[in-house]
């Protein structure tokens, strides 16, 4: 123990700062040293399974409260289903108040519907860097809330199946000047969202799991180096090839299967044809391709072809058959993608294990 409690307070702190603060909490019963010592931590991470009984909100709002440091760095909170959408309300409003990084919420656990409001407070949190919503049902942001996010370059958000969150997602969006990469799963679809995500500048990373899109794409999106999609939606192919036509220097395209579902038999097949037109940025700038599940079936197998044909400066393609297929099964789609016509004289085929 000796040893440890020799190292400079800072290095200490960093150390915790690793710790679920359920752990970092305990060590202030080590010796006097460590008795205040768990108050400066300024990374907090709370998780309800870590708590037996309704003892998690209570715990979180003294440790909070309990906080010597200026600022968070980050603040997570993995909601127990006994919290109370106050008390969630609260804790935002206090790492707002300590001026935090990171802030994330899952609310996985949480009783349905829990919190359909975020406090005023996070709309106008000038250091928020960070912001990771998980599982919240949404509504609408309040009119009379100021929106100034001048800090934001990340933002996660997957929302409730319940809620389109379309608005919500939009506006946050339109406050952030600085957003550069944006992940969003859930019922989030519509123009309103697409000309808010579009309304700045800095955008460069999208990825998106989406139950329900129409397959028009109106809005461009010019700054877009990496776009990643979940094969799992209706019609996704549609709204590849309209995303792939308004993202002029796009550089790298993943697919996903990030869903249990598969596309119905009843669905139309990919409209590729000869006559589709090509987007600029398959001749121009695209260079690598990811594929993760990639099944040979006939909703799978005309995009691939058309992407790997009209990519011509491609510099690597990576597809993986889905991991359900079996051995033989793997063999005869690797044997089939291999066959396919590339663009790219320079493309290096990567079909995995």
């Amino acid at each position: 123990m000796g040893m440890i409690s020799d190292l400079p307070d800072q290095m200490l702190l960093e150390i915790l700062s690793w710790l679920p603060t359920t752990q970092v909490v305990a060590t202030m019963l080590l010796s006097k040293q460590w008795k205040f010592l768990w108050k400066q931590v300024p990374k907090l991470y709370y998780n309800y399974s870590e708590h037996e009984g309704r003892d998690f909100s209570e715990f979180v709002s003294r440790s909070l409260q309990s906080q010597v440091a200026p600022s968070f760095k980050s603040l997570k909170l993995s909601v127990s289903p006994y919290c109370d959408s106050r008390d969630v309300k609260n804790w935002i409003d206090l790492a707002v108040s300590r001026f935090v990084l990171e802030l994330e919420i899952d609310l996985t656990a949480a009783q349905n519907p829990m919190i359909t409001a975020l406090p005023k407070s996070m709309y106008t949190c000038g250091t928020l860097s960070c912001l990771r919503l998980k599982a919240l049902v949404l509504d609408d942001i309040p009119e009379d809330y100021p929106i100034c996010l001048s800090s934001l370059n990340y933002l996660y958000i997957s929302v409730s199946i319940q809620v389109s969150a379309d608005k919500f997602v939009g506006k946050l969006s339109a406050g952030a000047p600085l957003l550069k990469k944006t992940v969003v799963q859930g019922p989030v679809y519509g123009d309103e969202f697409l000309d808010s995500m579009t309304s700045y500048s800095e955008l460069r990373s999208f990825t998106t799991c989406l139950s329900e899109w129409g397959p028009t794409v109106d809005s461009y999106f010019n700054k877009l180096e990496h776009l990643c999609m979940c094969t799992c939606s209706s019609g996704w192919w549609d709204l590849l090839i309209n995303f792939l036509q308004r993202s002029p220097i796009l550089r790298q395209l993943q697919l996903i299967k990030s869903c249990n579902s598969r596309p119905l038999s009843s669905w139309n097949q990919p409209g590729f044809t000869s006559t589709t037109h090509v987007p600029e940025c398959l001749s121009t700038t695209l260079q690598t391709l990811e594929w993760r599940d990639y099944a040979e079936t006939e909703f799978d197998m005309p995009v691939v072809s058309f992407l790997l044909k009209n990519a011509t400066r491609l510099s690597e393609a990576k597809i993986f058959p889905e991991s359900a297929a079996g051995p033989i099964e793997k063999l005869r789609i690797r044997t089939g993608l291999a066959k396919l016509s590339r663009g790219s004289p320079l493309c290096h085929l990567n079909l995995g294990n």
